[in-house]
């Protein structure tokens, strides 16, 4: 996740997608979730997720688009003379990476794929904290099943999420492209200190991936060496976030603005 991620509907209903008003207190939570939301929390911490019970207020979900709304005005007042570009970036960053990092997470590391239908999010000064889903069984099976699943999942959400945007802020097709596929290979690098993923793993695993949700090429990883000379990667982004242009930003370590060198200088400053 980048820095300006990090310091992270449509006014119809999209397909395959439940209206706030359809959540119902459950009698019984689903197990199988349940252990997925306690693994993808101990993964990413703030990644908190809930089952069941009634849809949180001033929570973003497909149905209903005031909280999205309050999502755009909320960074558009905090920082307005970032612009155009970084305000729409960080509306969209912010909206997907919950969803995104869940889903990469429970397939690789809980033998499952949550569904995202009637996904509600609470949103807690300008940034999305903690989750809500409807009690459902997720998908289970096969690696490549589950990947399936939760890819379609993430192209449903992420589609009907893109579109009520584009209604509110200035968001260009390929950076969205491209600061989602920066998100998946980022759900990916927290999953693999979890794994035996080599490199070359990672690489086909994120390939498959972006492949899987339309989005291929929008990121990659670069290969260098720690301050112990052991191998590590980092993330090759392919868009600005533009959190640089905030008067408290700068430019990301990993900023695509910056030459290879200047990126791996300060991943080995990071990490000194």
């Amino acid at each position: 996740m980048t820095d300006g991620m990090r310091a992270f509907v449509e006014n119809a209903v999209g397909p395959g997608f439940a209206l706030a008003q359809a959540w119902r207190p459950p009698s019984v939570p689903n197990l199988d979730l349940a252990h997925a939301l306690r693994l993808a929390q101990r993964v990413i911490p703030s990644l908190r997720g809930e089952q069941g019970g009634v849809s949180p207020a001033n929570a973003l979900h497909l149905g209903d688009g005031a909280a999205l709304q309050g999502l755009c005005d909320h960074w558009a007042q905090a920082y307005p003379e970032a612009g155009a570009h970084y305000l729409a970036l960080r509306c969209w960053g912010l909206a997907i990476w919950q969803p995104i990092y869940l889903c990469v997470i429970a397939v690789h590391l809980d033998g499952s794929a949550p569904r995202l239908a009637g996904l509600a999010q609470p949103v807690k000064v300008g940034f999305p904290s903690g989750f809500h889903l409807p009690v459902h069984a997720p998908v289970g099976g096969t690696f490549a099943g589950r990947m399936e699943a939760a890819a379609a999942e993430l192209r449903a959400f992420c589609g009907a999420i893109r579109r009520a945007l584009k209604t509110r802020v200035a968001l260009h097709q390929r950076a969205a492209d491209r600061l989602q596929a920066e998100c998946v290979l980022g759900a990916l690098m927290a999953v693999r200190p979890h794994t035996s993923l080599s490199d070359a793993d990672m690489t086909a695993m994120g390939d498959a991936w972006l492949a899987a949700l339309g989005i291929a090429g929008g990121c990659g990883f670069f290969a260098y060496r720690a301050r112990d000379g052991t191998p590590a990667l980092a993330l090759d982004r392919k868009v600005c976030c533009h959190h640089f242009r905030r008067r408290d930003g700068e430019k990301c370590s990993t900023c695509p603005k910056l030459s290879l060198d200047a990126r791996i200088a300060r991943l080995l400053a990071e990490a000194s």
